[in-house]
């Protein structure tokens, strides 16, 4: 085998291995499967239909679980400056949790907290 044979090689097995590295294509946690790469959403094995901005606000909010992230956190990490507007960014939360409440047979996976507006639990248990 020829040194630019070797070298292709190598660099073929350092790519293989950055990608495998990299981000991963599918989060797992709790009920929540998403497939980043087909934007994809498997809340408790059931296919969840969301709109990009909704999988994207999903994926951040995924990323933070059991921590309390303000709207306006959320609005500098997770919302692209092209979309107009905050008030679309609260509407996009509220359409969020609504699906993910009616999919969750009564678990409430994105919740309110006074001043602090969402956190996420992956596992919620059913509110009585």
């Amino acid at each position: 085998m020829s040194t630019l044979s070797r070298v292709r090689q190598l660099l073929g097995v350092i790519s293989n291995a950055d990608r495998e590295l990299s981000s991963p294509e599918v989060i797992e946690s709790g009920d929540f499967s998403i497939n980043l790469s087909n934007r994809t959403v498997l809340l408790a094995g059931e296919r969840l239909d969301l709109t990009s901005a909704e999988f994207d606000a999903l994926v951040f909010v995924i990323s933070h679980p059991q921590r309390f992230v303000s709207a306006h956190t959320m609005l500098a990490t997770s919302w692209p400056m092209n979309r107009p507007h905050h008030t679309e960014f609260l509407r996009v939360l509220l359409e969020l949790r609504k699906k993910l409440d009616a999919a969750g047979a009564g678990k409430h996976y994105l919740r309110t907290e006074p001043w602090i507006i969402y956190r996420f639990d992956p596992t919620a248990s059913s509110r009585h």
